[in-house]
């Protein structure tokens, strides 16, 4: 059940945090202080995610590490983005790459999500039968 919540909180917080990171690249939101409130609850809710996977039984603490190395990354890697490259025509490589680690930070919390799902849909059948 914890990895459902925090999959959907990762789900709508991705979402969002995509959404206004593309309003402050275009210019057209000032603040980027909101993005990163949302780009945090994305890497906590996959750190969440992380962890109860790997405590789930038949879950994966390979899969789970993963998921918490990578949070940390993106966490890293947002907070210290505006400084790396900061000439105007280049800085957009660094944002394409943010862009791109958050999108796989979401991506990997829904593969966990699917193949927690898939372990207790086969736990309940072997129960069953």
């Amino acid at each position: 059940m914890v990895i459902r919540i925090a999959d959907w909180v990762l789900r709508i917080s991705g979402i969002i945090a995509l959404v206004l990171g593309i309003l402050v690249w275009v210019n057209t939101l000032t603040s980027a202080d909101i993005h990163m409130l949302f780009g945090i609850l994305v890497t906590l809710s996959l750190l969440v995610i992380g962890i109860a996977f790997g405590l789930t039984k038949g879950g994966s603490w390979g899969l789970g590490g993963a998921a918490i190395v990578w949070a940390i990354i993106v966490f890293l890697f947002g907070l210290t983005q505006a400084n790396m490259l900061t000439a105007p025509n280049v800085h957009w490589i660094i944002q394409v790459i943010h862009l791109l680690f958050g999108l796989v930070a979401i991506g990997l919390g829904e593969m966990i999500n699917a193949r927690y799902r898939r372990v207790m849909a086969a736990q309940t059948q072997s129960v069953t039968q």
